[in-house]
């Protein structure tokens, strides 16, 4: 990678400030006509104690600084990495979203910003990282060592891990995961990352990377923050594209032309030809490297123009994967019981293809409401012959309801040409009411496990499935039958009471009621009915009806003028 010097003025002092961006973009062909296109963007600074830097994300430096962070990962996952048939992937993260941040400083309030920095980093990347709590946070003591450099020394004290399986990737992590490149999406190779297609996807995976390195010329370590992007899709045609890629991004200073390295590689492509420029049309030809399974396109000096194409097309479509066709090492996890509310097994199986031993270190966690069995903790041998093995620096905590949950970490040697199994037994707990999310009865998600090894003298981590697991559930449709019920009969008790104390009781006489017109209808039949009664009466009787009538009309004048009396 490049270094490029960059003079920065801070009012009257003058310090040198060494920084660095680099992209790439890393085109692989897959297996089963799949294409994987890595994006890369790498930022190195030595600036950032010093308050002012180029190309680094100000709202993530202002994290770092501010919570005594070290190195900080944070990976958001849609999707699962088919180790069998993809290889192993040079950014592996298991499924949803995973964070795992080494801390500096003192010991005594890591806890609070562990909480702190999970909000965060929320804020700035529109993750729901707030959600994870201590009933989701471990820390390994052999697993996901510092990739950097720290003053803890590897000390997991220092050390928070958490990971959510259901975390669901969409564009609102995208847009502001592009904000933090200098020149966000507007120029260099983010200017290829269209929203609107990037998740019709097989996998996609977007992570951030903060470490302290090492960097040429500084008094102290600087920081690396590296941000890069995985996608997996079946490409529309295979007779090639264009690609377009946007000038290059300048800094905001005058002498600060922060982008040091661009860079377009297509590999593990074997192309069957003698001469392989003439099997692959390139356009332009400039700056192009072609190799048997790598070919890179450095558009580092290429600063004249403002947008440029780059065109690749296979001559002779007899293109094969230069992948390896066994990996060394797979590992698959998967749930073992009869129904859902019944005990079952977690199970594991490793699976190694090579003709020597591995050893593999194996970390799992497992959440605190599936109540683990130790004493069932079973490693054998299945194929070729069923033989039992031993664990080695096994590491267990215990879970503690509603606290933390089960962490098993422990060093294991998956002989030759065979295929181990681990398994531990667990009982479904009932969760309360509260517990249970909004779709309860589509289960949970157990954490992926992670396996890490040596191959070829590269350290590979690979991570397990996130099985779903179901619990006992309650009959949620009770308890809003319930509700309607009650919510009913309060309304008619409270609606009744308070029309009657709120209303006014006034007097007026019978006739200045008026009548609907049911009642109308009503009043009208039954005096067909009396009418014929009515004429029989002698004349003698109405003097006294009208009489009683008068007395009646006087009787009710004068309650009502007492009524209005006492008001």
């Amino acid at each position: 990678m490049l270094r490029l010097a960059t003079v920065c003025s801070f009012f009257i002092s003058v310090v040198i400030c060494l920084e660095s961006y680099s992209e790439s973009l890393d085109i692989t062909h897959l297996p089963g006509n799949k294409v994987n296109t890595a994006f890369s963007f790498t930022s190195v600074s030595d600036s950032v104690n010093k308050q002012h830097f180029d190309v680094l994300p100000r709202p993530l430096v202002s994290i770092l600084l501010n919570y005594q962070i070290e190195e900080l990962h944070l990976t958001l996952t849609q999707g699962l990495w088919r180790d069998n048939l993809w290889g192993y992937s040079p950014h592996s993260a298991p499924p949803g979203g995973q964070f795992h941040v080494w801390f500096g400083g003192q010991l005594a309030d890591i806890d609070e910003r562990w909480i702190n920095v999970r909000n965060s980093i929320s804020g700035i990347t529109c993750a729901s990282l707030g959600a994870l709590s201590s009933e989701d946070t471990i820390s390994p003591k052999l697993s996901l060592k510092p990739a950097g450099l720290t003053s803890t020394k590897g000390d997991n004290r220092y050390m928070r891990y958490g990971v959510s399986p259901f975390e669901v990737v969409c564009t609102e992590n995208l847009t502001p995961w592009l904000k933090l490149l200098p020149c966000g999406s507007s120029a260099g190779l983010a200017s290829l990352l269209d929203a609107s297609k990037l998740y019709d996807t097989t996998y996609h995976s977007l992570a951030i990377h903060v470490r302290r390195v090492n960097c040429e010329g500084c008094s102290s370590p600087g920081w690396e923050i590296k941000l890069t992007l995985s996608l997996v899709f079946s490409p529309v045609s295979c007779q090639g594209g264009r690609i377009g890629v946007s000038g290059p991004c300048w800094g905001e200073l005058l002498l600060s032309h922060v982008q040091s390295l661009t860079k377009l590689r297509i590999n593990n492509v074997n192309i069957k030809s003698l001469e392989p420029i003439d099997a692959l049309e390139i356009t332009p030809p400039e700056y192009t490297t072609v190799s048997d399974n790598e070919i890179s396109f450095d558009a580092h000096n290429i600063t004249t123009v403002k947008i440029l194409n780059v065109y690749l097309r296979f001559k002779n479509k007899e293109i094969s994967t230069g992948l390896e066709e066994n990996p060394a090492l797979l590992a698959h996890t998967y749930i073992s019981r009869v129904s859902s509310s019944s005990s079952g097994h977690l199970v594991s199986v490793f699976t190694n293809s090579k003709d020597h031993d591995i050893k593999i270190l194996y970390l799992q966690s497992i959440p605190w409401y599936l109540r683990a069995y130790v004493h069932t903790m079973k490693l054998e041998q299945i194929l070729p012959a069923s033989k039992q093995l031993s664990f080695e620096d096994l590491s267990l905590t215990l879970a503690k309801d509603r606290s933390h949950p089960y962490t098993f970490e422990t060093i294991l040697t998956v002989p030759a040409g065979s295929t181990t199994k681990f398994s531990i037994q667990f009982d479904p707990l009932m969760l309360r009411w509260n517990e249970y999310p909004p779709d309860a009865h589509h289960g949970r998600s157990i954490p992926s496990g992670i396996i890490t090894f040596k191959n070829d003298g590269q350290v590979v981590r690979l991570y397990t499935e996130s099985p779903l697991v179901y619990l006992p559930t309650p009959d949620f449709s009770m308890p809003f039958n319930v509700l309607c019920l009650v919510s009913t009969v309060i309304a008619i008790v409270y609606g009744s009471i308070f029309s009657l104390t709120t209303k006014d009781l006034v007097c007026i006489k019978e006739t200045e009621v008026k009548k609907g017109l049911l009642l109308q209808l009503v009043t009208g039949i039954r005096g067909l009915f009396k009418k014929e009664g009515s004429f029989k009466e002698t004349s003698e009787t109405e003097p006294e009806v009208n009489k009683v009538s008068e007395e009646k009309d006087s009787n009710s004048i004068e309650d009502c003028s007492k009524i209005e009396d006492e008001k």
